[in-house]
């Protein structure tokens, strides 16, 4: 089956200066390098793109697309707003089977075969809330013109979409049909683009027209996920931390864009995995990135790693340099990893809590009291913090020292009441698990692995 990707500029003078939905413009092109270059791994990967377009991700980030197709320069006449008229554009344009992929998706493995078998193709079906009905209610008066396949969506007779990060499949032709249906939507409403909110507006020519196309036509769509949320709540989706074992597929959508914490482990994760393509990005973005006073490859990433290990390890008082940082942001993305794997196959390991952080209280206006946080310092000497229960500080006041982690879970189990039965014991070790998780994720603790002595006395 066919890859394919899609971008178009948005006819701007300078698309570098645009954030498309993002915390910041630098994190829309790390959220490219990461696609294409996760994608890249298990497929030849084709680009469908503007003039643009091609002088950034191909002449200057130099991704790494099998083939490039320069075709959405002609999108240039609609308002910069419709995002969703570029991936229109480009499935009209396929005359065999595929699967297109959005630029905030990334993968750790291929597509299953039963998936990409599928007449048609999706993430998932998603249930349309008061969320998309507000935006409909304050779209619909406006429009000149609305399609036959929405009546169902108009007379409240159906309240699904699709979430297309991922759509496709081997009904190209019907794809082709889709998408005169939805250019048309959209182009008998040029009157109306600068009255409406467009940015709103593709969410219906796109997944809601969707969806009502293929009820009718009675089609099934294998989707790749077959939870099916409600449209403005989609849990998990930016867990970098849980990459590549218990997660394979992340969606950067909607608010997750403007996430600092989430967008901290895009930046992370493109350094520690794609040093070369993050340097070619700082060379358009110095000042985005210029808390990092050093140059990254693969090898000087691994150093750094292994420089904030050993110094732990050895318990080395050291000056928390950005170099110390950098480290430390790379095991955040491991440490996580290492930890399910060792409570899994039941090795031994030692935990602590990072010297560098520190406990205190922060006094909320909020709630008119002092909340307890843990603070942390981070690159270009800033901090970020956490706020704590009386579980997590108890959790982190054993750690003060390293421990071994079944004596860390002996000892929390000693808080608990002499009547709790098994299952509440679980329950409470579960729960301290996912914490000690937490933290890990969150640069707060230090993990080692304890070597096993052989067994010395043989057996007969």
């Amino acid at each position: 089956m066919k890859i394919i990707q899609s971008f178009w500029s948005q006819n701007l003078d300078n698309p570098l200066a645009e954030s498309y939905g993002w915390l910041s413009e630098a994190h829309n092109w790390l959220s490219w390098i990461l696609s294409a270059n996760q994608l890249a791994k298990f497929y030849k990967v084709e680009l469908y793109t503007d003039q643009k377009g091609y002088e950034i991700l191909i002449n200057q980030l130099q991704l790494p697309y099998h083939k490039v197709h320069v075709v959405l320069d002609e999108l240039n006449h609609y308002h910069k707003s419709l995002w969703a008229m570029p991936k229109i554009k480009t499935y009209s344009l396929q005359d065999e089977p595929f699967l297109h992929i959005d630029g905030d998706v990334f993968i750790w493995k291929e597509f299953s075969d039963e998936l990409l078998n599928g007449e048609f193709i999706a993430q998932n079906l998603e249930v349309t809330t008061e969320y998309y009905a507000e935006m409909w209610k304050d779209i619909y008066p406006h429009l000149v013109y609305v399609p036959e396949e929405m009546k169902d969506y108009i007379n409240n007779h159906n309240n699904y979409a699709y979430n297309m990060g991922i759509i496709g499949g081997r009904n190209y032709e019907y794809f082709k049909k889709y998408a005169a249906i939805s250019s048309e939507f959209v182009d008998k409403n040029k009157l109306v683009w600068n009255s409406i909110n467009g940015f709103n507006f593709n969410i219906f020519f796109e997944q809601v027209l969707f969806y009502n196309m293929v009820k009718e036509s009675s089609k099934k769509v294998n989707c790749l996920f077959a939870d099916t949320p409600n449209d403005s709540n989609y849990i998990g989706f930016g867990d970098f931390d849980k990459v590549p074992n218990q997660k394979s597929y992340l969606h950067l959508l909607g608010t997750y864009k403007k996430s600092v914490r989430i967008c901290s482990s895009l930046e992370t994760y493109v350094i520690k995995e794609y040093p070369e393509y993050f340097e070619r990005l700082r060379k358009l973005f110095p000042f985005n990135f210029s808390q990092y006073n050093m140059s990254f490859d693969h090898s000087k990433n691994q150093n750094l790693k292994n420089d904030f290990k050993l110094k732990n390890a050895l318990d080395v008082k050291q000056e928390f340099t950005n170099e110390y940082l950098v480290g430390r942001n790379f095991m955040s993305l491991e440490f996580p990893q290492e930890f399910d794997f060792l409570i899994a196959n039941d090795k031994p390991f030692e935990l602590s809590k990072l010297s560098e952080t520190e406990i205190t209280d922060f006094f909320d206006e909020q709630l008119n009291e002092n909340v307890r946080y843990v603070v942390l310092p981070e690159l270009d000497q800033k901090i970020s913090r956490l706020s704590i229960d009386e579980i997590d500080e108890l959790v982190l006041e054993e750690l003060a020292e390293p421990i071994l982690y079944k004596q860390l879970i002996r000892n929390m189990t000693a808080y608990l009441e002499e009547d709790v039965d098994e299952q509440g014991k679980n329950d409470f070790i579960e729960l301290i698990q996912n914490r000690i998780r937490f933290f890990l994720a969150e640069k707060v603790l230090f993990l080692k692995a304890m070597i096993e002595e052989p067994d010395l006395i043989s057996s007969k």
